[in-house]
């Protein structure tokens, strides 16, 4: 199970921990959306340096993604896919881009996921 935290958190551990950007959300109650993250790997740790590679990959395919970069995102999700095919998330975006690339969301969208409940 992977911890979930926000970019208050993040800005914390940023300089000891490797971070990987899960979602924008927007949570019941709250009308500002928040990042959120999960951690990776511990800096300082022996870290496989083509992991770190395909996480900035997967970065930029994400930020891709929010800027309605569909085309680029699914390239860019696709890639990552190749040297890690269990990847949920990434499987997750790389599906969404693609049905976005067929039928753009609306100009309202900002790629939040807003949650009703708690």
């Amino acid at each position: 199970m992977d911890i979930l935290v926000g970019a208050s958190v993040a800005e914390l551990v940023r300089d000891e921990v490797y971070l990987r950007s899960v979602a924008r959300v927007q949570v019941k109650g709250k009308t500002k959306p928040v990042d959120v993250f999960t951690f990776t790997a511990a800096r300082g740790e022996e870290t496989d340096p083509e992991f770190l590679k395909w996480l900035e990959t997967y970065e930029e395919a994400l930020e891709k993604f929010r800027v309605r970069h569909f085309t680029d995102a699914k390239i860019l999700f696709s890639r990552f896919l190749e040297f890690y095919p269990d990847d949920l998330l990434a499987k997750m975006y790389l599906h969404r881009a693609l049905q976005y690339e067929q039928a753009p969301p609306d100009e309202a969208w900002e790629a939040i996921e807003v949650f009703k409940k708690k």
